[in-house]
């Protein structure tokens, strides 16, 4: 066992807004202008931390030692429905990528998908795909799950759009997990501060750092030849 000791640092965000706009909004809809405007930079800011950690994540995927496992969406070309019944093999894909896993670790599998957009779009083609445990499309979000296991998609700014992202997290041991993230203030706040040209600033930010526990609970699917991209 090895130790790590947490070194802190912060994502920051800063906001500004106008006495004006302040007072119009208060007294033209009831709106606090404050109050909006923190609300919308602390979802920034946890959009940031998704995003942040799927980067994380992605980087120790693509220097763990494991190759990528290929899909190619189009293997059945030439018989009729052949796109559509290819899909619902890519969880032989996924298997794949646990096999990997078990045997370099003997432990392994799949417990979460995150993928670019078309690959997960792809995945809607598959009969085992469900809407459960869908949420806002905002940010880095989940879209459902495949045969159990829940699916999120990111932009392809965060992922490639064609690359899935396979993770792994040993259910009877919490601490058996691909990277910890450690949290010393999740949400702290300057408060608005008023300057003398009538304007108001406010910095908000959120504590804390991360460490690679095992980089090979991390497995990758690239999907070849999707079609509209």
């Amino acid at each position: 066992m090895l130790s790590y000791q947490f070194q802190v640092r912060p994502m920051t965000l800063g906001v500004t807004w106008t006495t004006l706009s302040e007072l119009v909004l208060d007294s033209t809809v009831g709106v606090s202008t404050e109050e909006v405007i923190m609300d919308a930079a602390g979802q920034e800011i946890k959009k940031s931390l998704d995003f942040f950690a799927v980067k994380v994540a992605y980087s120790a995927a693509t220097t763990n030692g494991y190759s990528p496992i290929v899909f190619d969406a189009e293997a059945g070309a030439g018989t009729q429905d052949s796109y559509i019944h290819t899909a619902q093999t890519i969880s032989q894909a996924i298997e794949r990528v646990g096999d990997v896993m078990y045997n370099s670790l003997n432990r392994g599998g799949v417990s979460r998908l995150v993928g670019g957009p078309a690959a997960v779009t792809y995945l809607r083609l598959n009969a085992g795909f469900t809407t459960k445990g869908q949420q806002p499309r905002i940010g880095g979000y989940q879209v459902g799950e495949l045969y159990g296991i829940p699916v999120f998609k990111v932009p392809k700014a965060i992922l490639p759009e064609n690359t899935l992202m396979c993770v792994w997290k040993n259910e009877n041991n919490e601490a058996d997990v691909s990277v910890a993230f450690g949290t010393l203030v999740p949400f702290f706040s300057t408060g608005a501060l008023q300057r003398k040209n009538f304007y108001k600033e406010a910095g908000l930010a959120s504590f804390g750092d991360y460490v690679i526990l095992n980089p090979g609970y991390f497995g990758l699917i690239q999907i070849t030849n999707i079609r509209g991209i």
